[in-house]
């Protein structure tokens, strides 16, 4: 007999790749600047997918380190890779306007919340980033807004999405769903019980949580 799993009470989102464009597309233009691949300026700047290491990006999301060490810290790392450091890659990347805002996902959580949803923000991000989170992603439409570089804890480690679970409070992880633009962070919340939904293109994303929410 097949269980039937319990209706969504949460649904939690990522900002960069569903709130606003990924971060994917800075990274990109950044390796055509240097004429390399944008699989190696991700590996340098953002270090190793699916982990929560001691890279320097990784300890900036924990809040362990400051914006302004990361560019030499990362010095290493693209020499090892063969890569022509130019000094500017940070900016770039934390560039302000480098993104847009995804205005009807906002819209959206907006209305899941006049319907009665719980509604979370789960965001690896950086202390300095906080304003320029706040101010696209208001916490007034959250009932759980959660920073990794505030926390000192970042996706996809497992305590994380405890810590979200405990700050929704009587939420079961099988009744919250999460989106998120990268498949490892997806796969940390489903090892913890939580629905995960990989987001390729948000419209897309939205319906499926939409059909979530009209099961029987």
């Amino acid at each position: 007999m097949i269980r039937q799993q319990p209706p969504v009470r949460a649904v939690v989102f990522d900002f960069g790749g569903v709130i606003i464009s990924p971060i994917t597309n800075q990274l990109a233009a950044i390796a055509a600047g240097l004429g390399c691949a944008a699989t190696d300026v991700r590996e340098v700047m953002m270090g190793p997918a699916g982990t929560s290491s001691d890279h320097p990006w990784h300890r900036l999301e924990r809040g362990e380190i400051q914006r302004d060490q990361l560019q030499s810290l990362l010095e290493p790392y693209a020499k090892a890779r063969g890569i022509d450091w130019r000094g500017d890659e940070v900016e770039q990347l934390l560039e302000p306007g480098g993104f847009h805002v995804h205005d009807f996902v906002l819209e959206y959580i907006g209305d899941l919340r006049e319907r009665g949803m719980r509604t979370g923000l789960l965001s690896n991000s950086i202390a300095e980033f906080r304003p320029v989170l706040e101010a696209h992603a208001p916490p007034t439409l959250f009932d759980v807004y959660l920073d990794s570089s505030e926390v000192g804890i970042r996706k996809p480690d497992a305590a994380i999405y405890h810590l979200l679970l405990d700050r929704l409070d009587s939420v079961e992880a099988e009744e919250v769903l999460f989106l998120d633009d990268f498949i490892d962070n997806v796969k940390g919340a489903e090892s913890v019980g939580i629905r995960g939904i990989h987001v390729a293109d948000p419209s897309s994303a939205l319906r499926t949580v939409e059909s979530f929410l009209t099961l029987p």
